[in-house]
């Protein structure tokens, strides 16, 4: 069953430092040192160091935008990056590839737990008239400045990791670009294997019958045993995404001038349809209303508690039509009216303490 992208949390571990590391490389062989690359940015020096860290998407994308502009330009950097990354790069799932015993195995099992590694990629198998073809898109948008470098890291990074599953050859593989051919391409172009662009999609097309392909390096016991262990990393994060979407929705929950956010402005902030983010929340036991009235009751007693503005003013800035409708609100909420809330806040405490 296709997994429902899960929301997108730009500021949470995501990118393997890894990455970082390679992009750090390569902009020292270009002439530019460690400390300018990190000059000014939210990057700990020390966490790129550490084996095992991420990176937020937010951190690596000011780590690209860096190097691409000191660089004076794209210049190939997603390319030369992407011959760079090998499988174990990926950890998990890059051995759980290798384990795979087809070619075909190693790519539905790429598809399948392809966020397990960056969670902005998705994949897509899909088999038509002799062709297989690997569809790549992304579950959040990309500036305009990272498109073309995102796509050109995602296909050929693939590419390169299937080539080695592959034995060091791929033959009669095409990758397909959705935008007109970069000025750097002709520069790679002994490096790469046949690139189509201008495709109107970024995908990897190739025999389906490659997909019947021996791995050597397939073994079915540790295959499977990679499997269950791709399946835990994923349910946990699952978990985590679950529960997750309710702070993620409860903190973008904030009254401006022209009122609350409503369902499609928190999904879209998210990137994700509004129907992908009502399921979600139905996942996680919650729903966009609930959390709503959860974020107008706090404002309510905060109002109630602290300010003198009266029951109707009250009313209309949390977005009530009447004083009554929110009379009943705040009645389901607490078991009291506004009146009754106001007037126990203002009560001093007791000096036994009791209420």
């Amino acid at each position: 069953m296709k997994e429902t992208p899960a929301a997108i949390d730009r500021t949470a571990p995501a990118v393997p430092v890894e990455f970082a590391r390679l992009v750090l490389t390569m902009a020292a062989e270009r002439g530019i040192p460690r400390e300018r690359m990190l000059d000014g940015l939210a990057i700990p020096s020390a966490l790129i160091d550490t084996d095992g860290e991420d990176l937020s998407i937010d951190q690596h994308e000011a780590l690209l935008r860096r190097a691409i502009a000191l660089s004076g330009g794209e210049g190939g950097l997603a390319y030369e990056l992407a011959l760079r990354v090998g499988l174990t790069t990926h950890a998990l799932v890059g051995y759980a590839l290798l384990s795979q015993m087809t070619i075909g195995d190693a790519v539905r099992m790429g598809v399948e737990f392809s966020q397990i590694v960056v969670p902005v990629y998705r994949g897509e198998l899909v088999i038509e008239d002799g062709s297989a073809i690997i569809d790549i898109r992304m579950d959040m948008p990309v500036e305009e400045g990272l498109y073309r470098y995102a796509y050109d890291l995602a296909l050929v990074s693939v590419w390169s990791g299937m080539r080695s599953l592959m034995g060091g050859t791929w033959p009669d593989v095409e990758l397909w670009f959705n935008y007109p051919e970069p000025e750097y391409h002709a520069a790679y172009r002994d490096r790469l294997p046949a690139c189509r662009f201008d495709m109107g999609a970024n995908q990897i097309c190739f025999p389906a019958a490659q997909l019947d392909k021996r791995i050597n390096t397939g073994d079915p016991v540790m295959a499977q045993l990679m499997l269950e262990r791709a399946q835990r990393e994923r349910e946990v994060r699952t978990r985590q995404a679950s529960q997750d979407i309710v702070a993620l929705v409860s903190g973008r929950l904030l009254r401006s001038d022209t009122g609350y956010p409503d369902l499609e402005s928190v999904a879209s902030q998210l990137c994700m349809s509004t129907r992908t983010l009502k399921r979600k929340l139905q996942q996680s036991g919650s729903g966009f209303q609930v959390l709503l009235d959860a974020a107008r009751q706090r404002d309510a007693e905060r109002l109630l508690g602290r300010s003198g503005q009266s029951l109707e003013e009250i009313a209309a800035w949390l977005g009530f039509a009447e004083p009554a409708s929110f009379t009943h609100a705040f009645r389901r909420w607490t078991g009291m009216t506004p009146s009754e809330w106001r007037e126990r806040a203002r009560q001093p405490p007791r000096a036994d303490g009791g209420g």
